[in-house]
């Protein structure tokens, strides 16, 4: 406003010469306040900021960056307007919300203190006001859309001065890394449906066994071969002749989840993840590979609850990782260590290599689960051969990914031209014809949604581990 009503003046002044003197004294008094704001206005790099940001992210939900920016210490912060823009990886977007707070907020009129205006999606700068007293925290919630580990980079300050004529800028270096890893968005669910009786009773398989010391099972009459310390000498004394005791106990299974990594895994679905009434996030961007290795890790849990030896082997044309099975909470976090920043490949996936490697890494009988997806009919008679061969030291179970947008298409649900529609449909009865060929008298199939494929994967365990 000063600088438009000076300019308004400035061609008066070219019409009328007695008013070029009060334009050259407005003039000086507008350098003078412009030089006053400046050196008024600290430099942006004496204030001490310190970022905060968690270690750990989910894939898909949001992220919430601190920055505690305290001026206490800085002479003439107070009161004045700031703007931090950040540096943040391409895979991550802005909620479209934001905000800041002074820690002393007792009397925020009187100490000077805003709240700022929500960040812009796109990225824009995040706002405060320098409060009077203690440190003032501007939060920026990010949404993570891509899997590994990720960097926010450095910031740019700017404080305006006290009249609006200066503003002075910094950049201030630094680099937080966090980890961006599978959601696991039914985890918890999951995991206290383990824990409940119904699935108690569906998942444990107690066996009886000589030698087994963790629960009495009943009496028999002693045979050679059975150990000293087995005998019941109560019973001997009652019944005139060697009686043992005979124990039961819940052996764990073996379970070996194998996580295609191959390019039809890449696909992006558009799935929603609150289904059945539950809330939560659009999964929008997430891939096939993303909601496998969120099923993967699901399923490991609950079976590491259960008392099952869990291992993971993830494959495209050749072995990309390889867990071997263990027991244990630490198992867990091996898993997803080792699991959470894969990404698919460009190459084709080999099946029956992942399956014979299993086999010679793994000897002992296991269950394998493939999180795949269905190849191309030429490549069907490949995969089914394989799945057979598998099948002859370990267990199969396939469950192969569906295509939520391509179903939608065919369904009608998304809109979609004739044509388009039509070889939709096509794609999808090629599918569902590969599947049924893949399916054999041991090779079990699954057809799941890919957001969804925890609860099949999960629900095929708890039968397999039910029949033994």
């Amino acid at each position: 406003m000063l600088l438009a009503a000076a300019a308004a003046l400035s061609i008066l002044a070219a019409f009328a010469a007695p008013l070029r003197a009060v334009v050259l004294a407005c003039d000086l008094a507008l350098a003078l306040l412009f030089a006053f704001d400046v050196l008024r206005t600290p430099r942006p790099d004496a204030l001490d900021v310190r970022r905060r940001l968690p270690e750990r992210a989910a894939l898909g939900r949001e992220l919430a960056r601190t920055l505690r920016i305290d001026a206490r210490g800085v002479p003439g912060a107070a009161g004045l307007a700031l703007e931090v823009d950040e540096e943040f990886p391409p895979s991550f977007s802005v909620a479209a919300r934001a905000e800041g707070s002074a820690r002393d907020a007792r009397e925020p009129a009187q100490r000077g203190t805003t709240t700022p205006a929500p960040a812009d999606p796109s990225g824009g700068p995040d706002r405060g006001r320098i409060p009077l007293s203690g440190p003032l925290d501007l939060v920026r919630v990010y949404v993570p859309r891509l899997r590994g580990v990720h960097e926010l980079g450095a910031l740019r300050l700017r404080l305006t001065g006290r009249l609006g004529l200066a503003q002075r800028s910094a950049r201030i270096d630094g680099r937080h890394a966090t980890a961006v890893e599978p959601a696991l968005a039914g985890l918890r669910r999951n995991l206290l449906l383990a824990a409940s009786e119904r699935w108690r009773d569906l998942g444990a398989r107690t066996l009886k066994r000589r030698g087994g010391l963790v629960e009495f099972d009943s009496l028999r009459d002693h045979v050679p071969g059975d150990e000293v310390r087995l005998v019941d000498w109560k019973a001997f004394a009652r019944r005139g002749r060697p009686i043992v005791r005979q124990f039961r106990e819940e052996r764990g299974q073996e379970l070996v989840v194998a996580i295609d990594c191959g390019r039809r895994m890449a696909a992006t679905t558009s799935q929603d993840l609150s289904r059945a009434g539950r809330s939560g996030p659009v999964a929008r961007g997430m891939t096939k590979l993303d909601h496998a290795l969120d099923a993967a890790l699901q399923l490991a849990a609950v079976a590491l609850e259960h008392g099952d030896r869990v291992g993971a082997l993830a494959f495209d044309a050749d072995i990309t990782a390889w867990i071997p099975p263990a027991r244990g909470r630490a198992q867990l976090a091996r898993l997803r260590k080792r699991l959470f920043a894969l990404t698919a490949s460009v190459r084709e996936s080999d099946l029956e290599r992942a399956l014979r490697e299993v086999a010679l890494r793994h000897r002992r009988r296991a269950l394998v689960l493939v999180l795949s997806d269905v190849a191309d009919p030429l490549s069907i008679p490949r995969q089914a051969a394989a799945l057979r061969a598998g099948s002859g030291r370990h267990r199969v179970i396939f469950a192969g990914l569906d295509d939520p947008a391509l179903r939608a298409v065919a369904e009608g649900r998304a809109a979609a031209a004739g044509p388009v529609r039509a070889a939709a449909a096509s794609l999808l009865e090629e599918r569902r014809a590969g599947l049924q060929r893949l399916a054999s008298r041991t090779v079990r199939v699954l057809d799941a949604p890919p957001a969804e494929a925890a609860g099949p994967a999960i629900a095929a365990w708890l039968a397999a581990r039910r029949s033994g």
